[in-house]
């Protein structure tokens, strides 16, 4: 008993005080719970965004990466943790409009456009061939750039999408396609992706 005394905090003798300490304690719970719950709430989001995008670009063979029932619990779970959270007025815009919205959309064949991802970041990646690479294997002379090809992929970055700018530099040689020998033509090779010709970027599968 005297052992459990002294592992106790030194707590006030006054019921007030006591009373102010508990009131302080639970304050500093709630906002963790708070905290815990944003954050839950923020990872349905991006689940939800996923889901959403992989839906849409891959159409019905997106049934291949996540089944039904797993995109329903999520919609599910997020529309629910919606529902319980208080609506305080100053969090939300007169102007706002909703973040997620259900439309009926037409469902297009064929690869998905570009321009359907102009709002997502960029990054570019270029493909260089090695110095002793660019040596053309004809007669020795080193090959010149000419030319790039160009490629988009889609990304998932943890947390947010991106577009992803492959440019692979070509290298052809002045000398063979001079001299009438057979061009001497290469491209620098980048990874390959998860799908032929396909834009989606291996964090989206």
């Amino acid at each position: 008993m005297h052992t459990a005394e002294k592992d106790l905090p030194n707590l006030p003798e006054d019921s007030a005080s006591l009373k102010a300490m508990l009131c302080s304690l639970l304050a500093e719970r709630d906002r963790e719970k708070q905290r815990a719950d944003d954050l839950h709430i923020q990872n349905l989001r991006l689940q939800l965004e996923l889901a959403r995008y992989k839906k849409w670009y891959y159409g019905p063979r997106a049934d291949r990466l996540n089944s039904t029932s797993e995109l329903t619990q999520v919609l599910l779970d997020f529309g629910q943790e919606l529902e319980q959270r208080p609506i305080h007025p100053e969090d939300v815009s007169a102007a706002s409009e909703p973040e997620y919205e259900l439309r009926r959309v037409k469902r297009r064949k064929g690869r998905r456009s570009l321009a359907n991802f102009e709002n997502l970041p960029v990054t570019t990646q270029v493909y260089e061939l090695s110095a002793e690479e660019r040596t053309c294997p004809g007669c020795g002379v080193v090959r010149q750039e000419s030319g790039a090809e160009e490629s988009w992929q889609i990304e998932y970055i943890p947390g947010h999408f991106e577009r992803i700018h492959h440019v692979r530099k070509k290298y052809a040689c002045v000398k063979c396609e001079r001299t009438g020998e057979a061009p001497q033509m290469v491209v620098a090779a980048r990874p390959e992706s998860p799908i032929d010709k396909g834009m989606a970027g291996p964090g989206l599968l």
